[in-house]
């Protein structure tokens, strides 16, 4: 029994190592216009310089795959190199054969031209010696007016999307990067292969990438394990810089065989009958509004709206049956003062389903007046701030309907309002003078 045992916890072992999806971020949650390294793990180690930011300005969205609202851009030039581990600290061997996936979408705002060589990648695979052995590369025409896309194993010149002197991709368009590396016992034997907004229906064709390069002595020496994923942000003396680009969605996978690696990549559920144009979120106080546009909607069931308090852990708080409409919205009454995501799981009639790209809001209530008594029973005294511009106080029940509108007196800081004929319930006490908004809730007994 106990040699059953060893058997099985072995086999459950292997499988754990050689199926899973080892690292997904798509940053949803992070600080805006604030530096990537300290963020949820992500480290400088050690490196000084302009740091990776995390922004939200330009969402990076590509239709069927799941991106956030907020993203990563890295700058031109010398900077920081953010790295960060693979969820739950999996590690992958370096040194048996097997097969890795990484996704991700990217937009380039500037580039260098020129040879970069070694070195001037800007996203990589990490490993637990520091080495960097499948590197992804930018570059741009001497005309600035496009880039090509490259890969590398370890310190070999890379190779590159349409050959030696082809740049077919433009500048600040989004687009999605699947690169495979094969990972080969030995020595100078390790393969990388890139395409460029494949499908997602199965798994690429190595003998169509869009970019290809297979080792022959540029492998490093890569200690045991891969690890996790590095930014690169560098310069030459001769100008050629990593690129200005933003980065997200980032999905990493192992398998032993690339039809493994691929399932567990899962970077999409499949197509379904219907086309996301724009999904946004509007706060006005009391709820959040959802409005969302759509095309070609055939043969669809259902938009689940599901909310998040961090970005990652999303429940369902709503439903919305699909009509055969272009333009679809759903309210959420409920609200907080920091931050709540939103994405949709549009549902086919079959059950099949897939995600929007998440959007988020910061609620304009605050905490900026204060209440007395609460719960109330007849008069509530109302503290705020000075009225300087026409001032409001409006009270809201909890399912939205107003109920009363008080215009406030210019300098006033202190009024009372009669509740005394109110239900009893909870309602939103609402003060509104300029560009200044705050919210409370109070009782009515």
């Amino acid at each position: 029994m106990k040699k059953i045992y060893s058997l099985v916890m072995m086999t459950i072992i292997a499988m754990t190592v050689n199926a899973q999806l080892v690292f997904n971020e798509n940053f949803s949650g992070y600080t805006v216009n604030a530096n990537l390294s300290g963020q949820n793990s992500w480290s400088n180690g050690g490196t000084t310089g302009t740091d990776v930011r995390v922004l939200n300005t330009t969402p990076l969205v590509y239709s069927g795959y799941q991106s956030g609202s907020e993203y990563v851009q890295t700058t031109t030039g010398s900077g920081t190199a953010p790295r960060k581990t693979f969820i739950s600290a999996a590690t992958l061997p370096t040194n048996t054969t097997g097969v890795i996936y990484m996704s991700f979408v990217v937009n380039v705002t500037s580039a260098s031209t020129g040879n970069p060589g070694s070195g001037f990648q800007s996203v990589s695979l990490l490993t637990a010696s520091g080495s960097t052995p499948a590197r992804f590369y930018i570059d741009r025409n001497a005309g600035n007016t496009a880039v090509r896309f490259g890969v590398a194993v370890g310190s070999e010149a890379p190779a590159w999307t349409g050959g030696a002197s082809t740049y077919s991709y433009n500048f600040n368009t989004t687009y999605l990067i699947v690169m495979q590396y094969n990972v080969a016992n030995g020595n100078n034997n390790d393969d990388v292969y890139l395409w460029v907004n494949p499908s997602l229906s199965g798994v690429p064709n190595t003998a169509s990438p869009d970019a290809s390069h297979l080792s022959s002595n540029g492998e490093v020496s890569n200690g045991s394990t891969f690890t996790g994923l590095i930014f690169n942000q560098a310069t030459s003396g001769g100008g050629y810089n990593t690129a200005n680009a933003g980065f997200d969605a980032f999905r990493v996978s192992y398998g032993a065989t690339p039809s493994i690696a691929w399932t567990n990549l899962a970077a999409a559920s499949g197509s379904l009958p219907v086309t996301l144009t724009s999904f946004n979120a509007d706060n006005d106080g009391v709820s959040t509004k959802l409005i969302w546009n759509v095309t070609q909607e055939t043969n669809f069931a259902s938009y689940v709206i599901e909310k998040s308090t961090d970005g990652r852990s999303f429940t369902a708080i709503g439903t919305v049956k699909a009509t055969n409409q272009n333009t679809y919205s759903f309210t959420d009454g409920s609200n907080s003062d920091n931050n709540s995501y939103y994405r949709l799981k549009m549902v086919d009639i079959d059950g099949g389903f897939k995600y929007s790209y998440i959007v988020s809001i910061k609620s304009r209530l605050n905490a900026n007046i204060s209440l007395s008594p609460n719960p109330v029973k007849n008069n509530v005294m109302i503290q705020h701030p000075k009225v300087i511009t026409e001032g409001h106080i409006q009270i809201f029940s909890s399912n939205g309907q107003l109920f009363k509108d008080v215009k406030l007196a210019p300098n006033a800081v202190i009024t009372n309002i009669d509740m005394s004929g109110f239900t009893s319930g909870l309602y939103h006490i609402i003060f509104k003078s300029g560009s200044d908004m705050f919210n409370k809730t109070v009782i009515k007994q």
